[in-house]
């Protein structure tokens, strides 16, 4: 992919928004930038806003258990994990008290998109667009995009399939955010911008996550010729990781545009 400065310029903003750090006390940022936990919340999210807009069936666990690409018992077990950290809240259906409507909170909105809308930031900087703004300040909005995001995947599989590294990196804890970080830096030394620190301390601390962990992603990357000793990414890497930035900025953009008519 040939990548002009302007692209070039979008994806270091979207990787710098990406590896920010949190001051959460709570890891939310562990339990969620994992990919499997990642889709069943997604598709949490996309089965609330199914219903609400009144073309899907109550939002209940029974019916994310079909969708959610997990066990039944990981299923059950993500919900209390997301029912106990607040993420989600848990309604009781009106005349029927077995069934519990799984509303997703605001907070959970905000962490499950922060990657959509960074995207669609991205994207805006490139073709001049005002979707991210729009989207960011509106719960709802953020839900939909969401929403409309799950069904496309449901119906042709998810976006981040045709690219492995990038996969693998999602399933690692953290794995894609440590490749994000790793990633800005290679954005930041074209553009002469401070270097995020990417020892294994500085990536533990920054992401929640153990020294031997990020040790673990880091010699994933190595093992497979995509990181070089010195923490840059291979030309092979770059290539991937940008279709990839290029493939998500479109996806979201296109469903963006819809919604915001």
């Amino acid at each position: 992919m040939e990548t002009s400065p302007q692209i070039k310029r979008a994806i270091e903003e979207y990787c710098l928004t990406m590896a920010s750090g949190t001051s959460l006390g709570w890891p939310v940022r562990k339990l969620l930038n994992e990919f499997k936990r990642y889709y069943a919340s997604y598709m949490l999210i996309r089965n609330y806003y199914t219903w609400s807009n009144g073309r899907g069936e109550i939002p209940t666990l029974s019916r994310l258990k079909l969708v959610s690409g997990l066990s039944p018992r990981q299923t059950v077990s993500l919900v209390n994990v997301l029912r106990t950290a607040a993420l989600v809240d848990a309604e009781v259906v009106q005349g029927n008290r077995r069934q519990l409507i799984l509303r997703p909170s605001r907070f959970l909105l905000e962490e499950v998109g922060r990657s959509c809308v960074a995207f669609l930031k991205a994207r805006d900087l490139v073709v001049g667009t005002k979707y991210a703004p729009r989207i960011q300040e509106s719960p709802d909005l953020l839900g939909q995009l969401i929403c409309n995001s799950g069904d496309r995947v449901l119906e042709s599989g998810t976006v981040i399939a045709p690219f492995p590294t990038i996969q693998a990196m999602a399933e690692f804890d953290c794995g894609y955010l440590i490749l994000v970080a790793v990633m800005a830096n290679h954005y930041l030394q074209q553009s002469g911008g401070a270097l995020i620190p990417t020892s294994y301390d500085s990536l533990a601390w920054r992401f929640q996550v153990s020294r031997s962990h990020v040790g673990n992603v880091i010699n994933y990357l190595q093992s497979n010729g995509m990181l070089y000793a010195d923490r840059l990414p291979s030309l092979a890497l770059v290539d991937e990781f940008e279709n990839w930035c290029d493939a998500e900025m479109r996806h979201y953009a296109i469903i963006a545009a819809k919604i915001l008519l």
